[in-house]
């Protein structure tokens, strides 16, 4: 009887990470789609044409959120003063940003991990190119316009999952 029991609770785990990872999935996938409409549409671009779907999977973390867009308004900020003494368009643009993104959310990584007693604070960046592109593109449409249409494709996207998932939460 311990046995199946074993096999049963393995099977359950199997099936909880197939899931999360179609969730996954599927937040990304929805994520590309509503990014290209909002683009096509509005001709405002959602930071990225994978970062919605990041940004889906982020929103029940609200100090991930504020870590991923604070590393990428420091890495726009950092841009626009080597953008006065280099010349940085095009993709040296986005190469740079995508540098300093990516360094600046493995800082966030190793040193924006707070313990406050009873809840631990993350005020991390999510992924090595997100604060990249998400900088990158407060750079080419401003910072408002792209927080504004990041945030409501993102909210599109987790509220896309929450119904064909019947509500179930998306993974920690």
């Amino acid at each position: 009887m311990a046995i199946w029991a074993v096999w049963a609770q393995k099977q359950l785990i199997f099936l909880n990470t197939e899931v999360i990872r179609k969730m996954i999935e599927l937040a990304i996938t929805l994520g590309l789609i509503l990014s290209l409409l909002s683009y096509e549409v509005f001709g405002l671009a959602a930071g990225g044409i994978v970062v919605p779907g990041y940004i889906a999977l982020q929103l029940s973390h609200p100090d991930r959120l504020l870590g991923i867009i604070g590393v990428s308004l420091l890495t726009y900020l950092i841009i626009k003063v080597l953008g006065n003494y280099t010349f940085l368009y095009g993709r040296r643009q986005m190469v740079l940003s995508l540098l300093i993104g990516c360094l600046l959310a493995n800082f966030s990584r190793q040193f924006l991990t707070l313990n406050l007693g009873s809840t631990m604070l993350e005020l991390q960046a999510v992924g090595w190119v997100i604060p990249g592109l998400i900088a990158h593109w407060f750079a080419k449409q401003g910072v408002f316009k792209t927080i504004s249409v990041l945030f409501i494709s993102s909210v599109l996207v987790r509220l896309i999952l929450i119904l064909l998932f019947m509500g179930a939460l998306l993974p920690q």
